[in-house]
């Protein structure tokens, strides 16, 4: 009855926290022999934590075997005794996260119990018992080697199977890892068995340093049903712990742009007279850990080995550089409206400001329309200044550069300043041999301010920088203990959280702090913190200044709780364990809606009141357009994941285990608790009801016709007997392909969260069933060659930024444009809508699947190594990608049907008169709908191969190889448009069939750790000359796959194939273009092989991804020094190199070629080494060159 009191104690604190937990315990077993290899039954088996003074006990069956399932990561001492033999002690065996170790029978000599003999284990085993792919590195080999960034997560990129999308390495977000060909949203990352995931965008939720790491662990494919939720990679990673001596450290990080090398870019763009530095870097890293026993002498805990504590913080002071900026600002003159000395983006002489009251020409060659005040070309009179717009000019900083003919007057290169501390604190408790408790906080204080802003308030003028608090802390805890000699529990709980806030840094910055009070918009309701709307610029303004306030400010938190149990239980040969987590995430965030309005000043010939300069229209009051959304939403987003397993470890003979299980998910849609959610089903739409659009037509009925002849009708006035269109019966034509007020059902086929359906928004799929099998074969019984092998099915839970858009839709939100017009006469009874754009998503909800499967050996190498050689396939189903499913069939445009008889265009080009695309949409009344489905699928196979030597006698060596293919139709959940992300329908699904952006066919590297040897045992001299060590990752990865894009001149994609398909239109492929990359920096590529496409176009002409960029071949080196005080006190110092070699590496090209028109193999823009470096099929981005860190470290 002992184990009462930490049971109850667990189960307290399960229900005072949550968060999703997944086990970070190992097992270790191993059969005991006399010297005829005969087994012992009833030996009594010790294991023991060497640090910590923790211990479990078992008993060997009648078979000689013993397994203890649970047990916490950490080395440990294994005794064991049995009558009539010597006692056998093993030590310093090592056990990482989410270990199984089966050990070498161990044999016994005959003898007495007070004999002791004792052997230190081998740092390398096989494995034995279990089919899954894993990497473990060690905590002092974490901290010792060269790590770009000093994130763990960094590490999983030398393990084999697993990609870094980003190609550096230097990223600790788990998106930027694809493991087994699956996507970079498909992975989990654990601490100390409680999940540590943004459930928004499946990235990191907090960060913690490496020094307060002890270990990690990557599963990347077949690992036991205990593990779910994601079916990509599992990474595990342990925080240290105290032990019972004391431990600490104090260390520095220093890394500086005085220490790295130049761009090549900028070496090659320098002139003698004008030399450009290095991008400026500024980085402190310091920060302390100590740990040890929590004792009170005669009191508690008098021998160390009950209660331990483990404390660490580092503060991070980042100023991290960033590209020049190059904005184009109004003059002084252009602030009071004058225009006369104003100029093109050209450098030209542009004067020509339009007086649209006189309807007159305003051109170079006839300014008889043009502003002249005073006689002064292009000075406005300010009695038609609108003073809310010249204030609008005002809010800019002056220009503060002068360069002859540049498109821009005002140059800032601003750093980020991104301070940030992170606090740990953890204990361990021993409740007695049988029980023991772990308890962790972990605190993250960010406070970065971003010079140019971020994916809201992103801005080009540090004037305006956004700051980005972002605290986080994640707390857990776990109750582990014998409720038997052969049974063990283990529950574990948490609750990780985190907040993004965007901001204005600027307290100024709002409509009062500008003088902008009064500015008009549509929905008053909608602004908050009294922001001004988003001022766009464009046109003859090249280079525009911006500032993203019109969906700010971004709101965001995540809180997960979760809890999960463990029981496992020895019968026999069998190994079962069964369990189940729960979490429950609720994440608030606020939609991208532009609720603080947005006034585009543009300049575009189809505006009547068009003054034909933007900076002009806005000291005139004229806008191109204004759009705003109705509310400032924020959804409430919650979910539920329950999910539980059974598995069983069966060692079947002394040489084949079976290792399979069953793991079932309930994966609950995410749901807005406010309902304020809508979705389109398309099943749901009534062409019946479809509202309405005003139709172009000329007054008096003669077509073609243009300017003032041209007007909108409502179709039911032009379908009436006898009509006649006149100025009094049709209405300007910018409100041509708008929606006509009542008619129809503006919510056709759109139904609300709640209403009709479910308050996912798509149905629950119910219980997922997810079996795993694996086995080992060890072939000589001494596991020295083992067969292994297994196959799986993963569930995956997409991100929750698949259904976040959703709360945009109408009835909740509506977004109306608003085009050409006066801002002194924007009012709510002006709007007539466009069709509005809307995001669905699919309402059968299948959840994306992974097969999973492979087949290998291990081999036991000399010199305590182990090759691992394994084929590795996955195959993904289900996979989510979005779809246009509003846009017009192929060729839509150009079928004479839809021709618009009204345009007087003088065009001969195919399809110049089509009508506008909202009149040929399948369903009308609305724009693009993007759809999200789950319509998606890859495959992906592998030849995977690794030398592993874990860390002993000095060295620590890795070798890893993969070559692989992996080949689908989409490579992330949510593309943006314009790429290969928006098939037309699901037939272009073949067009897009091709390798990943992750593909990567070779995939090569090399890590070590090596203490050099010691040269001499002189102790003066060898204070100076002995303690060294060089450790390093060396890397070589097949560059990522690229397209090449086609622009041609005059023609649109809607022109080309008479749709509007987001995708865009394709290149045509002549011949084979070469790999992609070559070592001419301005040929890239052979231009010669690509063609644009013909009028009619199906974008069939080309694939994706069938050229590569540069591969990757670098040197990351470390090379330190100890200076040991005392046995137990030392000094060290440290110098890491990042591309060590100055290897340059080409990472970006530019890949949109113009050409000279349809079906022509005339590229207008290509690039070459004296006159347009940057152009088609040149190099624009290189891989960072050499940099370096230096530290220095005090460890007692």
């Amino acid at each position: 009855m002992h184990f009462r009191i930490p049971v109850i104690l667990g189960l307290m604190l399960l229900f005072c926290f949550g968060a999703l937990a997944q086990t970070t315990s190992g097992s270790i077993a191993s059969t005991v022999v006399d010297p005829q290899q005969a087994a012992i039954a009833g030996a009594t088996v010790t294991i023991t934590d060497e640090a910590k003074a923790f211990s479990q006990t078992a008993t060997t069956d009648k078979d000689g075997r013993f397994v203890f399932p649970t047990l916490p990561p950490g080395t440990y001492k294994l005794t064991i005794e049995a009558k009539g033999f010597k006692k056998s002690e093993r030590t310093g065996l090592l056990l990482v996260a989410n270990d199984k170790l089966t050990m070498n029978d161990i044999g016994l000599e005959v003898g007495g119990a007070n004999e002791t003999v004792t052997i230190t284990a081998e740092a390398t085993q096989v494995q034995s018992e279990s089919a899954e792919r894993s990497y473990a590195v060690q905590g002092e080999i974490v901290r010792n080697i060269a790590v770009n960034g000093r994130g763990f997560v960094n590490l999983a990129s030398v393990a084999t199977g697993v990609v870094f999308n980003n190609n550096v390495g230097n990223s600790d977000a788990i998106q930027q890892v694809s493991a087994n060909g699956l996507r970079t949203s498909a992975n989990n990352l654990s601490l100390d068995g409680v999940a540590i995931v943004d459930t928004g965008n499946n990235g990191t939720m907090i960060s913690v340093n490496l020094d307060a790491i002890a270990e990690f662990k990557v599963l990347t494919s077949n690992y036991q049903a205990e593990y779910g939720r994601s079916a990509g990679a599992q990474i595990s990673a342990v925080t240290r712990s105290g032990t019972n001596q004391f431990h600490g450290s104090f260390y520095a990080f220093r890394r500086h742009d005085g220490m790295n090398a130049n761009t090549w870019l900028n070496n090659r763009n320098s002139t003698p007279t004008n030399i450009i530095t290095k991008p400026r870097l500024d980085q402190r890293d310091i920060g302390y850990t100590i740990g040890g026993p929590v004792y009170i002498p005669k009191l508690f805990n008098e021998n160390k080995d009950k209660f331990f504590f483990f404390f660490s913080q580092e503060h991070q002071k980042r100023r991290n550089t960033n590209t020049p900026r190059n904005v184009r600002v109004p003059t002084a003159l252009e602030r009071v409206g004058d225009f006369s000395q104003t100029r093109d983006n050209n450098g030209a002489l542009y004067p020509y400001i339009r007086d649209y009251t006189l309807n007159l020409p305003c051109n170079a060659n006839d300014t008889s329309g043009c502003f002249r005040d005073g006689g002064v070309l292009g000075k406005i009179p300010a009695s038609r200044l609108y003073p809310l717009g010249l204030k609008i000019l005002s809010i800019y900083p002056n220009p503060n550069i002068n360069i002859a003919n540049a498109n821009y007057n005002y140059q800032t290169q601003d750093p980020d300043n991104a301070p940030e501390r992170q606090d740990l604190v953890r204990g361990d408790w021993n409740v007695n041999t049988n029980w023991h408790v772990t308890g962790k906080y972990l605190y993250n204080k960010r406070s970065p301010i971003f010079a140019y802003g971020s994916f809201v308030l992103g801005t080009n003028m540090p004037d305006f920088a956004a700051k980005f608090p972002n605290n986080r802390y994640s707390v857990s805890g776990s109750v582990t203990g014998s409720l038997s000699p052969t049974s063990v529990l283990e529950i574990t709980f948490g609750q990780s959280h985190n907040f993004i806030d965007i901001l204005p840094n600027n307290p100024k910055f709002s409509k009062t702090g500008l003088g902008l009070t009064g500015i008009p918009v549509l929905f008053p309701g909608a602004v908050q913190l009294d922001l001004p709307p988003q001022f766009v610029f464009g046109g003859r303004v090249a280079n525009a200044p911006n500032i993203g306030s019109n969906n700010a400010p971004f709101y965001n938190f995540n809180t997960t709780r979760d809890w999960a149990v463990n029981y496992s239980k020895i019968a026999n040969s069998h190994s079962f364990k069964f369990g189940g987590f729960w979490q429950n995430s609720f994440k608030p965030q606020s939609s991208f809606a532009n609720n603080n309005g947005q006034y585009n000043f543009s300049d575009n010939p189809s505006n009547p009141f068009d003054s034909q300069f933007a900076f002009a229209n806005a000291a005139l009051g004229i806008y191109n357009t204004f759009n705003q959304a109705s509310v400032y939403a924020i959804g409430k987003y919650r979910y539920n994941n329950v999910e539980f397993y059974a598995q069983d470890n069966w060692k079947a003979s002394s040489k084949l285990t079976l290792d399979y299980g069953v793991r079932f998910y309930w994966i609950q849609p995410q749901y807005d608790e406010d309902l304020q959610t809508a979705n389109f089903l398309p099943a749901r739409f009534n062409g019946a009801n479809a509202p309405l659009l005003y139709r172009p037509v000329c007054i008096g009925g003669v077509n073609p016709c243009g300017g003032a002849n041209r007007r909108a009708v409502d179709p039911r006035v032009a379908s009436a007997a006898g009509f006649v269109a006149s100025a009094t019966n049709t209405i300007d034509s910018a409100y041509i392909g708008r929606l006509v007020p009542n008619t129809g059902t503006l919510t056709n086929g759109v139904v609300q969260a709640g209403a009709g359906i479910e308050r996912g928004l798509y149905r629950n799929r119910g219980i997922q069933f997810a079996p795993r099998f694996g086995f080992g074969y060890d072939v000589t019984g001494k596991q020295s060659l083992v067969i292994r092998g297994g196959i799986g099915i993963f569930y995956d839970r997409p991100q929750g930024n698949t259904v976040f858009d959703l709360v945009r839709n109408p009835p909740v939100t509506l977004e109306p444009t608003f085009n050409f017009g006066l801002m002194s006469q924007l009012n709510q009874g002006q709007i007539l809508l466009a069709p509005p754009s809307l995001v669905a998503f699919d309402r059968e909800g299948k959840v994306p699947t992974t097969y999973a499967y492979n087949l290998g050996i291990q081999y036991k190498l000399p010199f305590d190594a182990v090759l691992d050689m394994s084929y590795v396939g996955t195959s993904a189903q289900h996979q989510l990608q979005r779809r246009n499913i509003n846009a017009p069939a192929y060729g839509a445009g150009f079928a004479a049907a839809n021709q618009d008889v009204t345009n007087n265009t003088t065009s001969t080009i195919q399809g110049a008169k089509a009508l506008p695309i909202d009149f040929l949409r399948p369903y009308q009344g609305f724009g693009n709908i993007l759809y999200i489905e789950p319509s998606s699928s890859s495959n992906y196979h592998s030849l995977q191969t690794s030398v592993q030597r874990r860390y002993t006698k000095g060295l620590l060596l890795g070798v890893n190889y993969t070559w692989s293919k992996v080949l689908g139709t989409q490579s992330i959940d949510l593309p943006g448009t314009g790429g290969f992300g928006y098939p037309h329908n699901l037939d272009q699904r073949r067009a897009n069939y091709g390798p990943l952006d992750f593909d990567r066919t070779h995939n090569f590297n090399v890590n070590f750790v090596w203490d050099l040897p010691k040269a001499t045992d002189n102790t003066s001299l060898g204070y100076a000359i002995n303690g060294w060590q060089l450790s390093g990752i060396y890397r070589y990865v097949t560059g990522e796959p690229y397209n090449v894009g086609a622009t041609v001149n005059g023609l649109s994609t809607y022109g080309l194939t008479g749709t509007s398909q987001l995708e865009g239109h394709r290149v045509v492929l002549l011949k084979n273009p070469g790999s992609g990359n070559s070592s001419d920096p301005y040929r890239q590529l052979d231009v010669t092989a690509f063609a644009s496409p013909n009028f009619g176009s199906f974008s069939y002409e080309s694939g994706r991804n069938f050229l590569r960029l540069s591969p990757i071949n670098s040197w990351d080196l470390a090379l330190s020094k100890e200076f040991r005080v005392k046995e137990r006190m030392k000094f060290e110092i440290r110098l890491d190199a990042f591309n060590a070699l100055n290897h340059t590496q080409f990472n970006g090209i530019n890949t949109g070629a113009v050409f000279s028109g349809p079906n022509s193999t005339t590229i207008t823009n290509l690039a070459n080494s004296t006159t347009n470096l940057t152009g088609f099929g040149a190099v624009n981005s290189v891989r960072p060159p050499r940099t370096m860190q230096l530290s220095g470290r005090f460890e007692f």
